[in-house]
C-alpha cells in the first residue's frame, strides 16, 4: 500500500513490480488524494488545453535515477506501436538537452544586468545503467575543478572555442572569440596540478581508499593560494574578465575549503554541512564579490534556500551545496538542463501512470489520508484512516484520469465528473487550515494484514503533522525531522504573451532558464515551445514565460493568493525590464502585452494568467537548512515495522528538494518493502 501518488511514491511501485519482483508482490495499490498524481510537480490543462504547473520545473543533467526510470517507462510504453498518434513518443521526444543558462549581475554599473552562461554538451546520456549508484565523490569534484582552472587558464592561440562552462558580458554565448592574455597565469602550475591529482586520485582507487595525503594537500594548497591571489590581482585591471574571475575564485576557494576541511581525506560532504554555504565560502578566504556572484545568487535561488521565505535570510547546507554544485558543473551528462517538452503531469505522470497500470498497479484516486494509526506497542501501523473523497457512477469498476490534447495523454484541471456519482466539488487537493477536512462522501478503514502488509508514506514532509500525528508523539524522531527539517511556501506565475520575448527586448538565445534577480520572483523559464502542445484560438499567443521564488508563510491560502498577485504586479512595473526592456514604459509593466481573451485591462489582465500560492501543506518545498540532514530519515529506519517513508525530505544520498531526490528515496522505499516483505535487501541504506 502507497500513502500518496507523487514521484517518490510511483517510484517505489515502479522499483516493486520491476524485474524479478515483479510477480512477488500479491498487489500494490497507490492511494491519491484527488484526480490527478504529481504531487509538488503535478500539472493539468486548464482552458484552450494550456499548460498549468505548480511551478518551474526542469530536470537537471545529473538526474540519473530519474532518466532511468522515464527510459525504462517510455520503454515499456513502445507509443510507437501501441499509441502512434501520441506526438511524444519516446523520452527522447518528451525531453531535450539545454545548456543555456541565465544569470543577472545586480551590481553592474548600469544596474542589473541579464547575461547567459553556456555550458558545453556531450555525447553522454543520462540514466545509463548503474550510473545513479555512481557517487561524486569530493576527489571528483577536486579533480574536475583543477582541470577547469587549467582549462580557463591553459588557452595559448589568439583565439579559441571554449570547450567547458564560461561566463561572458554578453546575452548571447558566445563562438570562437579572442582570449584576455590575463587569464592564461599559471597556465603551467594549474596543468600539472591537475595532472599530479589525477595521479593522486588513481593511486588512491589502487589503495581501495579516499585518502588524498598530506604530501600532495600541501603543495595544491600552497599553489591555489597563489594562482588566487595573482588572478585577483590581474582581473582587477580587465573589468571584461571579472565574471570568469568570480568563477575561478569560486572554484579555486572550493578547493582550498576541501583540502583545509579534510574532505579529500576520505571525509564525506555531511562533515560541513552544519555551515551555510557562504559562510563555508567566506571561512576560506572567497572574495565578498563571489560571495554575492550571479552564479552563487543563483544556487541559492535554484535551490529555494531562503528561510521562511526570507530573501535577507539565505541558508543552505554548505556540503550539500558543495555537492550539487559539482553535480551540476561536473556530472551533467548531455546537458546542463534538459527541457520538458510538454508540462510535467504530460511527460512524466501521465507515462508513469499508463505503464504501472499495465503492470497491474491498482490505483484508488479520490482517497484522502486522514490519519496512520500506531498500535498498542506503538512499533506497527495498526490502520490508515480515509476520507473518501467522490464515489464512481454507477457502473463503473475504475476512474480513468486522463484526457487527450493533440493526441496527449493528460490530466483535466478537474474531475472528470462524468465518470463519478456527483461532483466532488473544488477543494479536493486543499488541506484545511485550523478547520476540519471535508466528511467526503465516506470513510475507509484499513487494518494492517488484512488490507495491507506494509504501507509506504509518500506524502510531502508538509503532510506529516497532519496525517502521523501519533507517530510524532510517540516516537522521538519523528518529532525531531519535522520540527528541524524546513518546509518554505512558494508562488509561481505563467504568463502568456502578445509578442515573442525578442519582440520585448531579450537579445539572448530562446528557452533560457534564469536566476539570480529580483527579491520576489527570481527565477525565469522561457517556454515559448509549449505553446503547440496548447489549444489556443486565433489570435493565439505569441510568448510564454514562467516565473517562481518563495514566499512568506500567511494565514489562509485566499491570503496567499492575494500576495503573489501583488507581488507579481509590483515585480511586473519595477524589475521585468532587466529581462525585458521594451516591456515596461515611463508608467510601468506594458499590461497590453498579456494575453486576454475577454479584453480586460491593467493588472486585471492577471486573471487571464495562471497564478499560484502553494501554500497547502504538500505543496511546500522541502529545504536543506545547515544541519537538518542529521534529522532526515532514512526510508526504511521509521522505527515502525510495517511502515515505510519515501519523499525527497528522507535521507537518500542527495537531501535536496528535487525530483531526483525523490526517485532516489523511492528506491530505497522499495528496496525497505523488499526487506520487511520478502527478504530482500535493506531499504535504509543510500546509494
Amino acid at each position: 500500500m502507497i500513502l500518496g501518488g507523487g514521484m517518490a511514491g510511483l517510484t517505489t511501485a515502479w522499483e516493486l513490480t520491476s524485474g524479478a519482483w515483479r510477480d512477488r508482490f500479491e498487489s500494490v495499490t497507490v492511494y491519491q488524494r484527488g484526480w490527478r498524481l504529481g504531487g509538488k510537480g503535478a500539472s493539468s490543462r486548464g482552458e484552450h488545453g494550456r499548460v498549468e504547473e505548480h511551478g518551474l520545473h526542469v530536470l537537471l543533467g545529473y538526474y540519473d535515477a530519474t532518466f532511468r526510470v522515464l527510459r525504462e517507462v517510455y520503454g515499456e510504453l513502445d507509443r510507437a506501436t501501441t499509441d502512434p498518434g501520441c506526438p511524444i513518443s519516446t523520452w527522447r521526444d518528451a525531453f531535450v538537452p539545454s545548456g543555456d543558462v541565465g544569470l543577472v549581475d545586480v551590481g553592474g554599473p548600469a544596474g542589473p544586468e541579464a547575461f547567459v552562461t553556456r555550458f558545453t554538451g556531450d555525447g553522454r546520456l543520462p540514466g545509463e545503467p548503474g550510473a545513479e549508484d555512481r557517487p561524486l565523490r569530493p576527489l571528483d569534484v577536486a579533480v574536475r575543478g583543477l582541470r577547469l582552472l587549467a582549462d580557463f587558464h591553459g588557452v595559448t592561440g589568439a583565439r579559441a572555442r571554449p570547450t567547458e562552462p564560461y561566463l561572458s558580458t554578453s546575452p548571447r554565448p558566445r563562438g570562437a572569440a579572442a582570449v584576455d592574455p590575463g587569464l592564461a597565469v599559471r597556465a603551467g602550475a594549474l596543468t600539472s596540478l591537475a595532472a599530479l591529482t589525477v595521479l593522486a586520485e588513481r593511486a588512491a582507487a589502487l589503495l581501495g581508499s579516499d585518502d588524498l595525503d598530506e604530501a600532495w594537500s600541501a603543495p595544491l594548497t600552497t599553489t591555489l593560494v597563489t594562482v588566487r591571489d595573482e588572478l585577483r590581482a590581474t582581473v582587477r585591471a580587465s573589468p571584461a574578465a571579472w565574471r570568469t574571475w568570480e568563477l575561478v575564485d569560486l572554484v579555486s576557494t572550493t578547493l582550498l575549503g576541501m583540502l583545509a576541511d579534510g574532505l579529500l581525506s576520505g571525509q564525506g560532504y555531511e562533515r560541513i554541512d552544519h555551515l551555510d554555504y557562504r559562510e563555508w565560502l567566506a571561512l576560506h578566504g572567497a572574495a565578498p564579490t563571489t560571495l554575492d556572484s550571479p552564479v552563487v545568487r543563483g544556487m541559492y535561488d535554484l535551490a529555494l534556500a531562503y528561510e521562511g521565505g526570507d530573501r535577507s535570510r539565505p541558508r543552505f547546507a554548505a556540503g550539500l551545496g558543495l555537492q550539487l554544485a559539482g553535480r551540476m558543473l561536473f556530472d551533467a551528462k548531455g546537458a546542463v538542463f534538459w527541457r520538458m517538452q510538454a508540462g510535467m503531469g504530460d511527460v512524466v505522470f501521465a507515462p508513469l501512470y499508463q505503464a504501472l497500470v499495465r503492470r497491474g498497479v491498482r490505483f484508488r484516486f479520490f482517497r484522502r489520508l486522514d490519519q496512520v494509526h500506531l498500535g498498542p506497542d506503538g512499533r506497527r501501523v495498526a490502520s490508515v484512516d480515509l476520507a473518501r473523497q467522490a464515489d464512481l457512477a454507477p457502473g463503473r469498476v475504475d476512474y480513468e484520469p486522463l484526457v487527450r490534447h493533440h493526441g496527449l495523454p493528460c490530466w483535466p484541471a478537474g474531475p472528470v465528473v462524468s465518470q463519478l456519482d456527483g461532483d466532488p466539488g473544488p477543494d479536493l487537493e486543499t488541506h484545511p487550515a485550523g478547520g476540519a477536512a471535508a466528511p467526503g462522501v465516506g470513510r475507509e478503514l484499513l487494518e494492517a494484514g488484512r488490507d495491507f502488509d506494509v504501507a509506504v508514506l509518500a506524502v510531502s514532509l508538509g503532510m506529516v503533522p497532519h496525517v502521523a500525528a501519533e507517530l510524532l508523539d510517540r516516537i522521538p524522531a519523528w518529532g525531531a525531522m519535522c520540527r528541524e527539517v524546513a518546509t518554505v511556501a512558494t508562488m509561481s506565475a505563467q504568463l502568456w504573451l502578445e509578442q515573442p520575448e525578442s519582440a520585448l527586448g531579450w537579445q539572448g538565445p530562446a528557452g533560457v532558464t534564469l536566476s539570480g534577480f529580483g527579491d520576489t520572483f527570481d527565477t525565469w523559464a522561457s517556454m515559448p515551445h509549449l505553446l503547440v502542445r496548447e489549444d489556443w484560438p486565433a489570435p493565439a499567443p505569441q510568448g510564454l514565460a514562467y516565473f517562481c521564488g518563495t514566499m512568506p508563510d500567511v494565514p489562509d491560502h485566499a491570503t496567499g493568493e492575494r500576495h503573489v498577485r501583488q507581488t507579481l504586479t509590483r515585480f511586473l512595473d519595477d524589475q521585468v525590464r532587466v529581462l525585458w526592456p521594451a516591456a515596461a514604459d515611463g508608467a510601468g509593466f506594458r499590461w497590453e502585452l498579456l494575453h486576454d481573451g475577454q479584453g480586460r485591462v491593467g493588472p486585471d489582465r492577471l486573471d487571464a494568467q495562471y497564478l499560484r500560492a502553494n501554500t497547502d501543506p504538500s505543496d511546500r518545498y522541502v529545504q536543506s537548512l545547515p544541519g537538518s540532514g542529521r534529522h532526515r530519515m532514512a526510508p526504511g529506519a521509521t522505527g515502525v515495522a510495517n511502515l515505510v517513508v519515501a519523499g525527497d525530505w528522507t535521507a537518500c544520498g542527495l537531501d535536496a528538494g528535487c525530483l531526483e531526490a525523490a526517485v532516489r528515496s523511492g528506491v530505497l522505499a522499495a528496496r525497505a518493502v523488499r526487506a520487511a516483505t520478502l527478504g530482500g535487501p535493506a531499504g535504509g541504506d543510500v546509494p
